[in-house]
Order: C-alpha cells, then structure tokens, then sequence
C-alpha cells in the first residue's frame, strides 16, 4: 500500500478522495488514525431529517469499535455555506470527548470555501486544495458512481431468456445448487452459460436459495453445503445454526473479499438480464453483497432500487434498516 505524507490541511482534504475512492458529496467523513497513520475512513449522509445529536452518536459509535484508533479527523462536504454545519461539528467534538476520543480536526468542503471548523480562519479558495499527491489514485465522481446497471448485450440477454423461458420445476430438483454458487465466482460473468444464468436468476429471487447462495459466498463451498442443510431443517421446524445466522449479520469471521466482490459482478450481470418487475430478488442480494463489502452507499442505493419495486422486499428492508441504523458488519472494524 502508498505511504503518502500530508503536510498540510490543504493536502489532506486533496488525498480524502483518493483514499475512499470516490469525490464525497453532502457527506462527513470520518477518518480514524491509529498513530500517524489512517486506519480506513467512514462517510455518513448529511441527513436533514437525522438531528445533529443522533448523527454524531452514530459517527463517534462507528469510529470507537476500530481497535486501533486512537482518534480522529472529519471533513463536511456541503453544498450549503460552511456555517450551516457548524451545529453537528459541536455535537460531534461533545461526543468524541464523552468518548474519550481525541479529534484533530474538523474540516469542510463547502460552497463558500475550504478551513477548519476549529479555527477562526475565513473559508479559504477551493482551488487552493492540493489534489497533486493523490495523483495516480482512481476517484469516481461521486459515492454512487458504480450503482447502476449496464444494459446488456443484446445477445447475451437473449440467450438468457430463452433458456429462462424452458426453466420448468424439473430443472429446480435436478439442479445441484451448490456447484452452481461456485461457479457464480469462478467464471467471469459474461462467460456463464445461459441455462446456467437463468438458474442463477430464478434462486436469487427465491429467499431460501438465495440466502444459501450468500451465505456460500461469505464462506466456501463447504458453507455453503451446510446452509442449504440448515435451510432444509429449518423448513422442517429446526432450529437454523447461530453461525450460519451470524454470516448473514455480518458477526462472523471477515469473508474473502475477492470473492464477494466475484459475486456482486455476477449478480450485476444478472440483474441487467432480468426484466425490471422481477429484479428485486437480484437487487437486494446486490445490496446485501455491498454491505458485507463495507460499500454501504452502494448497498443502500441497491436496497432503495428492489423496494422501489417490491416495497416489502424483506432482505431488502433488513439492509435498508442496517444502514440507517449504521449497522457494518463487525468484519469491518478487523485490522
């Protein structure tokens, strides 16, 4: 990993995008440091409707679970003047020092300007930001930037769809689900035969074989065996195992990332073969999928698509409800 050095609050406003990958708008971003050094960052919206108090509550609570830090920086990017956020900078500094929790500075990206909430300093000019040290760093245009899905291939969604079309329930008992998860993160998407895709589409709608598939994913192959046991007991009356439940809450061992996000790109790929009434299934697996990847932006825009379209979407509601609860999974918070 790049070691870049700030000297200056003018360089580290320029690196905060580059080191959360993407430009942040009407957002506060709390960067946790473990020593001199960033130990992740962490944005929340500037929510309106959420009073300053439960805001930074929920900002400070986040930044005490990482072990490491031992304090923190924060940067308001507003579209309004700077002064309209000085009310939630007081809340915050009040509950970091409840917390015992050290803040260096409160910056802000606003319309008026760029300084510190902690000094007496006018706003100074944006273009004074020093974006040269990020330099090299991919940053996207915005926090939603990668949310929406690609049209598809005119062939491709063709071929799914016609598979889809001669899917009978013959094809549900014959079909070894397991198998099938893996080969939704061994095989490039675009490369998955269509009469496999179209299996894909049809368990990713279906709860039961959905929450196997994620569970799979979070895990191996093996785990994912053992969820669709468990998914068979549990329709028998059986209790379902806390430890395949706490995958699904994230109070598990941190899952591999590569193969999350293997997922997420099939589910993607799926979703754009999917007609719109029906995707809410794939959208909220894409949400949930985000979420277990610490991209809660990305799986709240995903949630806010599958309840646009099944306004009862219950895996759905549950991701919808973790981040505005500012629920990560614990593996987030793991060095």
């Amino acid at each position: 990993m790049d070691v870049i050095k700030a000297t200056s609050a003018a360089d580290f406003l320029g690196l905060v995008p580059a080191l959360i990958g993407y430009t942040p708008t009407r957002s506060i971003v709390a960067i946790p440091f473990a020593g001199s050094r960033t130990v992740g960052a962490a944005r929340f919206d500037l929510n309106p409707t959420l009073g300053s108090g439960s805001l930074a509550s929920s900002i400070v609570g986040v930044i005490c679970r990482v072990p490491t830090a031992d304090r923190m920086a924060v940067v308001i990017y507003t579209d309004d003047d700077s002064e309209a956020s000085r009310g939630l900078v007081n809340a915050l500094l009040a509950r970091a020092d409840e917390c015992g929790l050290s803040v260096t500075d409160a910056l802000y990206v606003a319309r008026d300007g760029w300084g510190s909430y902690l000094s007496d300093d006018h706003p100074r000019p944006l273009a004074e930001i020093n974006t040269a040290l990020a330099v090299g760093h991919p940053v996207a245009a915005s926090q939603h930037v990668g949310t929406e899905i690609p049209a598809a291939d005119d062939t491709r969604l063709c071929e799914v769809n016609t598979a889809f079309e001669g899917f009978g329930l013959g094809d549900v008992a014959e079909t070894d689900w397991i198998t099938l998860g893996e080969v939704a993160v061994t095989t490039p998407a675009e490369e998955i035969d269509p009469f496999e895709a179209a299996c894909l589409i049809f368990a990713l709608s279906r709860p039961a074989l959905r929450d196997v598939a994620l569970v799979q994913w979070a895990s191996d192959q093996a785990g994912g065996e053992r969820a669709a046991e468990a998914q068979a007991g549990w329709e028998r009356g059986e209790e379902y195992p806390a430890n395949l439940a706490a995958i699904m809450w994230g109070d598990a061992p941190r899952p591999d990332a590569a193969r999350l996000s293997a997922a997420l790109t099939t589910v993607r790929h799926l979703t754009a073969l999917t007609p719109q009434p029906v995707r809410a299934g794939l959208l909220a697996s894409a949400a949930w999928l985000s979420w277990a990847l610490g991209r809660s932006t990305h799986a709240a825009d995903y949630a806010r698509q599958a309840l646009a379209i099944d306004p009862s979407h219950g895996l759905a509601e549950i991701v919808a409800s973790f981040i505005q609860a500012s629920h990560l999974p614990s593996w987030a918070f793991e060095n």
